[in-house]
Formats: C-alpha cells, sequence, structure tokens
C-alpha cells in the first residue's frame, strides 16, 4: 500500500458508522423506529447464514443491507467486494425486500411480544409473495428467543454483524474514499459545489496529494452530522429559538459520534468537526482558539462560511461573491475567522 496515495479501508466499518444518518432520515421523515438499517442488516444476515452464502456475498449482504434505500446510481458506485451484478441478485433482493417489511410492519425494536406472533404470521401467510426456501430459514432463525432479544440491543446486533463477517479490509485510493463520502454528502445538499472550491484550494496552497485528499474528504463530511438533526429546524424560515440553535450547534458532535468509529479517518475527523470554532474562543463545539486551529482548519472554516453564504437557504437567497466576501471581511475584522485567508479567497473565487 502507498501510504501517499491509499488508505486501508472496511466498507462495512464505513458502512455501520454512515447508516445512522440513513436511520435518522428515515425516523424524521417516516416515524421508522432508530436503527431500522442495523436490524434489517442483522435480519438478513440471519438468513443469509441459513443460505449458506460465501463470506464475500454476506460482506456484501451486509453492505447493501445497511444503504438499501438509496437511488440505484448511487448503489453502484460502491466498492463491493463482488461484482455489481450482485445488485441485480434476487435471491439477496428478496432477502433484504423481507428484512425490511418486516421491520417496517412489526416494528422489531420495540420488545411486544406480540409483534414477534404477527411477524411468524406473516411471513407464513406470505409464502407466494416470497420463497419458500426463505420462509422457512425466517421460521428456523425466528424460533430462537435470542433473535428477538437481539433485535432490542444495538450493541448486541452490532456484535452478532462483526462476528458473522470476515474481514475483508482492503486498499482503496484516496480519489475512491472520495467518490465514496460524496455519495453521503449529497444527501445533505443534493448541489451542493463546496467539494470543488475545496479543490481549488488546496491547489492554491499546493498541497501535496495525500494532503490534498484528505481536505477534500474532510470537506465533504463536515456537513455529515446535519444529517441528525431535524428537518423543521433545518428548514425553518423564521428566526430560530434558542432551544432549536442549541441543537443546531450540536451538528459537528453528532459528525464526530459518525466518523470517530471508521477506521483511518483520524486525520479527516480532526478536520471534520472544527468547522464552526472561531479565533477568538466563540466557536463550537469546543471553543477552541487560534492558537489550536491549524490552517487547514482555518481553510475549512471559512470555506464553509463562505460556501454556506453563496448558497440559497430557506429564510434567504444567496449572496453573490463581493457580498460572501464583505460579510465575511466583518466576521475577520471581529477576529472570528482569518483576515489573510479572506483576502485569498477574494482573488481565487472571483
Amino acid at each position: 500500500m502507498d501510504k501517499k496515495k491509499q488508505m486501508a479501508f472496511n466498507l462495512n466499518n464505513f458502512l455501520l458508522s454512515m447508516s445512522a444518518i440513513l436511520d435518522y432520515k428515515q425516523f424524521d421523515l417516516e416515524g421508522t423506529a432508530l436503527n431500522h438499517f442495523k436490524r434489517v442488516t442483522y435480519i438478513a444476515l440471519n438468513l443469509g447464514a441459513k443460505f449458506n452464502l460465501e463470506p464475500k456475498m454476506m460482506a456484501d449482504l451486509c453492505s447493501l443491507s445497511l444503504i438499501y434505500n438509496l437511488e440505484k446510481k448511487e448503489l453502484e458506485k460502491i466498492p463491493f467486494l463482488n461484482t455489481k451484478e450482485f445488485l441485480e441478485d434476487s435471491l439477496i433482493k428478496e432477502i433484504i425486500e423481507f428484512s425490511s417489511k418486516l421491520d417496517k410492519m412489526f416494528n422489531l425494536g420495540n420488545n411486544q411480544i406480540e409483534n414477534r406472533f404477527k411477524a411468524i404470521e406473516f411471513a407464513k401467510e406470505n409464502k407466494e409473495n416470497f420463497s419458500k426456501d426463505l420462509i422457512d430459514n425466517f421460521l428456523t432463525v425466528s424460533s430462537q428467543i435470542s433473535f428477538w432479544l437481539d433485535l432490542q440491543y444495538e450493541n448486541e446486533i452490532l456484535m452478532y454483524i462483526y462476528s458473522s463477517l470476515h474481514d475483508f479490509t482492503t486498499v482503496l485510493d484516496f480519489e475512491e474514499i472520495l467518490n465514496l463520502t460524496t455519495i453521503f454528502h449529497k444527501l445533505e445538499n443534493k448541489n451542493s459545489i463546496i467539494i470543488q472550491r475545496a479543490s481549488k484550494i488546496a491547489d492554491e496552497f499546493n498541497f501535496e496529494h495525500k494532503d490534498k485528499q484528505i481536505f477534500l474528504i474532510a470537506t465533504s463530511l463536515q456537513n455529515i452530522g446535519k444529517m441528525l438533526i431535524p428537518n423543521s429546524i433545518l428548514n425553518k424560515k423564521e428566526k430560530l429559538s434558542f432551544e432549536e440553535f442549541e441543537i443546531l450547534k450540536s451538528y459537528p458532535y453528532h459528525t464526530k459520534r459518525i466518523l470517530g468509529s471508521i477506521m483511518g479517518f483520524n486525520d479527516i475527523l480532526s478536520l471534520s468537526i472544527k468547522v464552526q470554532e472561531r479565533l477568538d474562543g466563540s466557536g463550537y463545539i469546543y471553543s477552541l482558539d487560534g492558537k489550536n486551529l491549524s490552517l487547514k482548519d482555518r481553510l475549512l472554516a471559512c470555506l464553509v462560511i463562505y460556501n454556506s453564504l453563496r448558497e440559497d437557504r430557506v429564510y434567504r437567497n444567496s449572496y453573490n461573491h463581493l457580498g460572501a466576501i464583505e460579510l465575511m471581511k466583518k466576521e475577520s475584522k471581529s477576529e472570528k475567522i482569518d483576515g489573510s485567508l479572506v483576502e485569498i479567497f477574494e482573488r481565487i473565487f472571483e
């Protein structure tokens, strides 16, 4: 592995962390109980084991179960172990469809004994809609009380997932990881061009290849915690209440929670969670001041401000380049952001 160009990467480790944002959005928009995607994965892997799926297929079944609701064009960008043909595998699709329907219909994270029996009856009554082998295998695995109890606890689900899978850590180019993280970045704002702007900044400062790619990946993930903020706050046209603003300010913390368990992402995490820190210590989530903020920290913080001003929001229209720079100069005079960087932004984004 060329450490200047590549990184050790485990897809399931990454997706288990990122599934939290899909979970919350499903909960926020549809009311689906939290940890839905992990429960779907738990059920799917139990069924996959009964079908004696080979280890690589089990790993891919896990990956797909965690993100099955992404659009097909996005799923095709995911670096699965098998070829993309497995996305069309009828058995894999059937396992995930069945697992998802079961959890949504019967809220299997809720420890209601009645729901267990309803789920079993549903399976028995749908032998015409699902294959006989699938139903038979489900009836076998669901006959164990531990199957139902594990579904109540996230830690038990995670232990089962990791114990069921081989370690298929691979080596990916930084560009491949950026392509993957961009999928999740676009979930928050599909029209975002902040990564392109980050690339221009990295080139302006002559970042080495590795430094540039880490900066771009961190840029793609710095807003991921916003996916755990209710839409009612993110899309509110009126001024936020004190309580709502405090909730909004927590998003870098959620970014830290999501990225903190991803193998090899320490440098990316460190950059991603400081985007709301300010030189005078008035920022959040750690109230860091200038002496604790590196050049890259300051650059990414300025980029987030500039990019936000240049985008439309539900409560205001976008600023043009000069308007955005003018506001940033006011911030720099208050010693919140680096004035020398604002001057560079004024030139390179003109």
